[in-house]
């Protein structure tokens, strides 16, 4: 009785197989159902094809098939791609970059954010804690146009010292004019640790704060 199961499951796999497999025409299938209706097809009936039409849509069928094989293609690039990717990125864990953003990440005591103004400015960083209270101000009078490295030793506007973590920052810069002046910012960290999505997204962790790959602006050992 079990040989019997076996058989005819065996029998029943060879059946959906065979199916599958003559489901799925390729080019060379194309050409040969091409052949065969131009070889059947009785041009003088008025009920035939228009033989200029048939081969349009063979053709169209022929450019479909290649289509899907190159997408096929892609995707198969696209999975190296991204282990290249993951590779790069897990290469990251232990190095400090510099990330678009802004905040101190406090560790050990210390912090720092970088500012880029687009000319001479009156700066001031006001720190919150992660439930938005002010916890410290700092005022840092004029700076020049370009890059300028702010740091923070984690004090309260008391002198306390605060716990490590992240902390916002928000940023005031005036002109002469006492118009607001363009700025950039960005953050410091020491890369923890790399974490990949099935979406293909690259998440870098410092720490308790969490960026993407994509916001990574240098690198340093």
């Amino acid at each position: 009785m079990e040989t019997g199961m076996i058989t005819s499951a065996t029998t029943a796999t060879s059946s959906a197989t065979t199916a599958t497999a003559k489901n799925a025409l390729d080019k060379d299938s194309f050409l040969k159902l091409l052949v065969a209706q131009l070889k059947n097809q009785d041009p003088t009936s008025s009920s035939s094809q228009d033989p200029n039409q048939m081969v349009q849509q063979m053709t169209s069928f022929s450019s479909l098939e290649q289509a899907q094989q190159t997408n096929t293609l892609l995707q198969g690039l696209q999975t190296q791609n991204m282990g290249l990717f993951q590779g790069q990125a897990a290469a990251l864990i232990g190095k400090t970059v510099e990330v678009d953003g802004s905040g101190f990440n406090l560790q050990s005591s210390k912090a720092s954010m970088n500012i880029y103004l687009n000319s001479p400015a009156n700066v001031t960083f006001t720190v919150k804690d992660a439930s938005g209270n002010t916890v410290a101000t700092i005022p840092r009078g004029e700076l020049a146009a370009g890059k300028a490295t702010v740091a923070w030793d984690g004090k309260d506007s008391s002198g306390n010292q605060l716990p490590d973590g992240a902390y916002s920052v928000s940023v005031t810069a005036t002109g002469a004019n006492g118009t607001a002046v363009p700025f950039q910012t960005s953050l410091i960290m020491k890369v923890d640790s790399v974490a990949f999505s099935s979406g293909g997204t690259i998440s870098l962790t410092s720490g308790t704060n969490t960026f993407l790959m994509s916001k990574v602006l240098g690198i340093s050992a």
